[in-house]
């Protein structure tokens, strides 16, 4: 990509990132096709771990395809994520989101 479409990719995710409510979370995949870039996971992936730590981007809510917190168990990016979503409500086992204690069944 070039810098035109570079910017537009950034801003389309970071939009649709902004839109995501508390206590919900989607995958990297589904998030590159929403902004309109299908396939381009890695690529939300890379942004993602690019933010700087005090973002206001909800960048905790995106996980991967499986449900699962895609950083290494106890790295310093696994229990900020894992924190953040659990404050949420969500509770995680192991790396995987199970259920959202706060979500209406």
């Amino acid at each position: 990509m070039t810098n035109q479409p570079i910017d537009r990719f950034k801003s389309q995710v970071f939009h649709i990132l902004s839109e995501i409510p508390k206590g919900e979370c989607i995958a990297y995949g589904e998030l590159a096709k929403l902004a309109g870039f299908p396939g381009y996971a890695r690529q939300v992936g890379s942004l993602m771990k690019k933010l700087p730590k005090n973002t206001k981007l909800p960048w905790h809510r995106v996980v991967n395809a499986q449900k699962r917190i895609s950083f290494a168990e106890n790295t310093d990016g696994f229990l900020r994520q894992k924190e953040k979503l659990e404050k949420e409500g969500w509770i995680i086992v192991g790396n995987k989101l199970t259920i959202n204690e706060f979500s209406n069944p």
